[in-house]
Formats: structure tokens, sequence, C-alpha cells
């Protein structure tokens, strides 16, 4: 049997011992908890603080800072909650905070002009919170800085319409399918809860994304204080769908209109395109041979590209496309 000579041989590890020594004890014993710091922004002591601003109440140095103050002495953090207290925008520069902040009582919220219905077709009082038949909601100001930029992208884009249909559950309202600037397409739903198939009404789905704002404006031309509102009253949608312009017809609406089928190139005054919905204008039009309407050039290709694979129609009269003769 082979065995180690003695001088190899080593005693076994000892077991570690898990005693602690009196003096690590003491220290484990008097070691203090680290203090979490506190979430107030420390504002410098010679800047007065109001603890009432009218209806608002307000603790000790809490407050909004009083008029005259010097807000120079403020860090943007600082100048950003006294703009949130006023509900107030809190982007830009420190110039930028401190020049909005000495005019806030002259202050007025930012506002896009949206396309609505003529004023012989006035939409009357919109209750905030609760419908005529009780239902409720959270209303959404038109002035909240997110909603403006999404309006701003509504306005200044141009969106084409690629189908519309009837909602699936025969709830008032439609689906439309929608091109968006980019080269994506996208499901946006009018009911009485608005939706859309984009990313953006997944990280801000309090308010409408600009793809439901185009339908709302363009389509449906929606006063201004419901473009915000993800939920609708119902005498708010009927109120819409009643007000929109006709633009897409059925075959049944069709067959009964002989002008829809007659191939006569209709006026292109005061109409809009029936798949970007804007005025037509000046801009190059192809006309239906069937209903004899218009929609801009540079719209139908994107209108007849994506219907591409099946028999395209007409936007407006839903019959077979074929131009009419020039």
């Amino acid at each position: 049997m082979f065995s180690l000579p003695p001088s190899e041989l080593s005693a076994p590890p000892s077991s570690p011992s898990y005693a602690l020594h009196e003096d690590e004890e003491s220290q484990s014993q008097t070691k203090s908890t680290p203090q979490r710091k506190s979430t107030y922004l420390q504002y410098p002591p010679d800047v007065p603080r109001l603890t009432r601003l009218g209806p608002c109440t307000f603790g000790v140095n809490t407050g909004p800072v009083a008029d005259g103050a010097d807000l120079t002495k403020l860090t943007v953090p600082m100048l950003k909650e006294q703009l949130a207290m006023r509900e107030m925008p809190e982007n830009g520069k420190k110039k930028d905070l401190i020049e909005r902040l000495r005019g806030w009582k002259t202050y007025k919220p930012e506002t896009v002009t949206v396309r609505e219905a003529p004023d012989d077709h006035p939409f009357g009082p919109i209750s905030h919170n609760i419908s005529a038949t009780g239902e409720k909601r959270s209303w959404l100001k038109s002035d909240e800085k997110g909603h403006i930029s999404a309006a701003k992208k509504a306005m200044q884009e141009s969106m084409f319409v690629i189908k519309r249909q009837s909602n699936y559950d025969g709830s008032p309202g439609f689906t439309i399918s929608i091109r968006g600037s980019g080269s994506d397409t996208y499901q946006v739903t009018v009911g009485n809860r608005t939706s859309c198939t984009c990313s953006s009404i997944i990280f801000r789905p309090q308010s409408n994304c600009k793809h439901i704002i185009y339908v709302l404006t363009h389509v449906l031309r929606a006063p201004a204080e419901l473009l915000p509102q993800r939920t609708l009253f119902p005498e708010e949608l009927t109120k819409l769908l009643d007000r929109a312009p006709k633009v897409h017809f059925t075959a049944a609406e069709v067959s009964t209109n002989p002008s829809m089928s007659d191939g006569v190139p209709k006026s292109k005054d005061g109409k809009c395109c029936p798949v970007c919905f804007k005025d037509i204008g000046e801009a190059q039009t192809v006309c239906c041979g069937k209903c004899g309407n218009h929609a801009h050039s540079s719209c139908f290709d994107v209108y007849a590209r994506e219907h591409s694979g099946w028999s395209v129609k007409c936007a407006v009269c839903q019959g077979d496309w074929s131009p009419a003769a020039v």
C-alpha cells in the first residue's frame, strides 16, 4: 500500500469559525444604517415660498415661490417644479423656464389649429366628465404638451386612408386602415373608446396618438376639445358620424344614386381627396370613370399599392377602378 511520507502529510483543514471577535461584534452593533436622502428640493433660504395659492393649500416651504422672487437663484429642477405647480410646460433651457415663470399670469397655453366642420354645423356643448346617460370619463385638456405634439404631427403630415369598415362587434363607429407618413399601416378604431395599433398609444395610453387625431380631424371633423379624449360618449359619437362629410359610399347607396354611376367628372371645388381627406385644391388628380369623383394622383398611387394583389376599387364608389377618359 502506497503512503505519503510524513513530511508531505498535512492536518485536515479545521472547520470554519463563525464566531465574531468582541470588537467586530461591537462594531456590527454600532454600525449605523445609511439614511435616505430627502427627495425635497432645498430652495435658497432667501427665496420666499407661499403656503397657499387660490383654492390649493401647501405645506410650509413646499408651495410656489412668491411673485417677484429672484428666479435666477433657483436650479433647473426647482424651476420645473414651479412650472408644474402652475400646470405649465417644463421643457426648455433655464432662461426659457425663468421667462415662462415671470409671465405665468398672462401665459396662454399653446394650441394647434385643427380642421373642424363648417360653422353651419355646430357641434353643441360638450360635457367633460359625465354623459347624458351617466357614463363617466377622465377629461383631458387640449393644451397638454403630449397632445400638442401629436396634434401638430397630425396636422402637418399626410396620411392615407386605405380601407374603412364597420366595427367587427357591431358597436357604433368604424375601423380604418391608415398608412402613416412612413411605410407602416395601422388600424385605427373610433367608437366609444378609441384605439390604434401603433406603439405611441402603448407608451402614452392616456391620450390619442397622431393617427387617431388625424382620423378625428380629417375624416370626422371633430371639435378640438374631443381630440385628446380616449373615451367618446354615445351622443358625441352619434354627432361625429352624422356631421362627417360623406366621402365613401356603399354599393347599395351607389345603386340608388344615378349620378354615382354616370361617369361624368364631378366638380373639385370644395371637395376633399377620398384618400388623404385634405382639400383637393389645385393638385394633380385622377378621376374615376364610373362615379366621376377625383383623388390626388400621389394619394391614389399609395392607395393602389396598398391594394396590390386585389382588384383596385374606387375609394368613393367602391367600383372596379378604371380612370375616366381625359
